[in-house]
């Protein structure tokens, strides 16, 4: 019976200092409470061995009786040791279960689709025609990366309120929607839908972003934006030092085709999946940018425009942005360059000059307005912008020009929010290419949420 007891209390010994060295990953409260009753259980296995020893040294007549009630209580320590140890087998397999868990929301999360939505409406009233209320869009932009090196994007517009068929009209229209695989921290491969980058507007072209209610003329009849194409891109930024870093977008898509003429390049978009031609037109961008206060960029465009894929269209573009304190300058020039099949070159140029001030930032962050939105600003807007068009139209050869100046004040009680107000003086002395001769005053409200 001493052997037998002698084993037991060796076994149980061996079964104490295993569970208490299951060290907790990190602090748990109930882990705690645990190891501090296994400590309690070492004191009383140390105080019942020295009983034992005393019983075996005593040798008295007491012995059977002693040991008996020592091998109760040793049978108590057994049961309670091991509802601790199946209580710390439970919280083990619940924290392997949270990580499990975890890496499996993880992993969900990645999968899951992200939802951006911005849109603008807009009131208008010209000189040459009623005034409107237009939802002019409404756009959805999803977003996934399943993997770091993975990822998903994707925007497509609701415009003008678009129901489908009937007098009511509108379009839902894919903007872009690529997938991109990271190649290195300085290049990603897209394929899709793409947006040519070429010129300021067409990479940049979120209206509620913009300080203005129209697109520039330029981004409109000379750089067909919003331009979508189906292709490949390479795509990538690289830090210089300081605060300066580059950004680089090129793509190899079908390009635009023979409908270039003195209306501009807008009618040369080709549907999806189409090319006219064996040619593949190759476009980029590069900027580079000092912080939040500078930007340039360069553009160029070049490929076959005719349906034999013999003719060149060739084009390049400048943009810039500059902020300093309240002052935001921006500008763009874009210059297209159609070789016609009896040696003409159709010319199709643009540019637009615009400038933005905060006029009453301190006003509208005083008060209640300024606890509810610390961040509003008041911005006063001017712009200018001029399209000129050369090139070949119903068997003829024109000289086209529209130009336009703009008036404007801006209130953005933050960024994702913001109300315009701009007064537009349009002038087309020839043909209309985009508005005509017309003047017009326009209200907008847009958002990004």
């Amino acid at each position: 019976m001493r052997t037998l007891s002698c084993l037991l209390l060796a076994g149980l010994l061996l079964a104490t200092t295993a569970v208490a060295a299951v060290a907790p990953a990190k602090p748990d409260p109930e882990k705690d409470a645990l190891a501090a009753e296994v400590q309690a259980l070492r004191r009383d296995l140390a105080a019942l061995a020295a009983e034992l020893a005393a019983i075996r040294a005593a040798g008295s007549a007491a012995l059977e009786a002693r040991l008996a009630a020592a091998e109760a209580n040793l049978g108590r320590l057994g049961s309670v040791l091991a509802n601790v140890e199946s209580r710390l087998g439970a919280v083990a397999e619940a924290q392997a279960g949270d990580a499990e868990t975890l890496e499996a929301l993880q992993q969900s999360e990645g999968r899951a689709i992200h939802l951006t939505t911005y849109g603008a409406f807009v009131a208008e009233d010209t000189t040459r025609a009623d005034s409107t209320f237009d939802a002019e869009s409404f756009e959805l932009v999803l977003s996934s990366q399943p993997h770091p090196r993975l990822s998903l994007f994707a925007e497509v517009e609701f415009e003008r309120a678009a129901a489908v068929g009937g007098e009511r009209g509108g379009e839902v229209l894919l903007e872009q929607a690529w997938a991109s695989y990271r190649l290195a921290s300085w290049a990603s491969l897209r394929a899709g839908a793409l947006l040519v980058p070429f010129g300021n507007v067409n990479v940049d072209h979120y209206a509620p972003s913009r300080d203005v209610i129209s697109k520039p003329l330029v981004s409109y009849a000379v750089a067909p934006s919003d331009w979508t194409d189906n292709g490949l891109g390479l795509s990538g930024s690289v830090l210089l030092g300081g605060e300066w870093s580059m950004r680089y977008d090129t793509v190899v898509v079908a390009g635009l085709d023979a409908d270039v003429t003195a209306l501009g390049t807008r009618a040369a978009r080709q549907p999806f999946g189409a090319d006219n031609n064996n040619d593949k037109a190759l476009a980029g961008r590069v900027a580079w940018k000092r912080g939040a206060g500078f930007e340039l960029g360069l553009s160029g465009y070049r490929g076959r425009y005719d349906d034999a894929g013999r003719l060149p269209l060739s084009g390049w573009a400048v943009d810039a942005q500059v902020a300093s304190g309240p002052l935001r300058l921006t500008g763009e020039y874009d210059r297209f360059a159609a070789r016609q099949p009896g040696g003409r070159t159709a010319d199709l140029a643009g540019w637009y000059v615009r400038a933005s001030v905060d006029v009453g930032n301190q006003l509208v962050r005083r008060g209640a307005h300024g606890k509810l939105f610390p961040e509003a600003r008041l911005s006063l807007v001017g712009q200018y912008d001029r399209i000129d068009l050369t090139g070949p139209l119903a068997e003829r050869w024109e000289t086209n020009r529209e130009s336009r100046w703009t008036l404007g004040l801006n209130y953005r009680p933050a960024h994702a929010w913001v109300l315009k107000v701009d007064r537009e003086w349009r002038r087309a002395p020839a043909r209309a290419l985009v508005y005509g001769e017309e003047d017009a005053l326009l209200v907008s409200i847009g958002f990004i949420f």
